[in-house]
């Protein structure tokens, strides 16, 4: 369902481009404001709809709705993969508090944990250098 709309999303793209390159420009523009003939053109209307700008606006909204629906998709689908990548490992059991657990005399030792005073510093990372003042003329 998502390469429907991945590929029906990118159709409409394509045609939006088409159908705006499509239509004509203003004639008059800004330089009718400054002393052309038709200057009360220049911000007025454009008159009646015509049929390339209806269908510009309804490309234009499915566009939108596809890129807002493939994003949602998007997003949930990355949140759940990340999510159910890994499961976190069952922890064993803690024996009740009034009674004693066997000692198993087979088991190998406990290994002792670095000391803080055994760990290597971390190298102090350098500032970086400032950049050079602007020179002036």
């Amino acid at each position: 369902m998502v390469v429907f709309f991945t590929i029906v999303h990118v159709l409409l793209c394509v045609f939006m481009i088409f159908v705006i390159l499509l239509q004509p420009g203003k004639d008059a523009g800004m330089g009718a404001a400054l002393g052309g003939g038709a200057a009360t053109s220049a911000f007025g209307g454009r008159g009646a709809v015509t049929f390339l700008s209806k269908l510009t606006a309804a490309c234009a909204g499915l566009f939108f709705l596809t890129s807002l629906g493939l994003s949602f998709v998007g997003v949930r689908s990355s949140v759940t993969s990340s999510v159910t990548a890994t499961p976190a490992p069952a922890a064993a059991p803690a024996p009740a508090a009034g009674s004693t657990a066997p000692k198993s005399t087979d088991a190998e030792p406990a290994q002792a944990a670095p000391k803080a005073s055994d760990a290597e510093p971390a190298p102090a990372s350098s500032p970086a250098p400032a950049p050079p003042a602007p020179t002036q003329k």
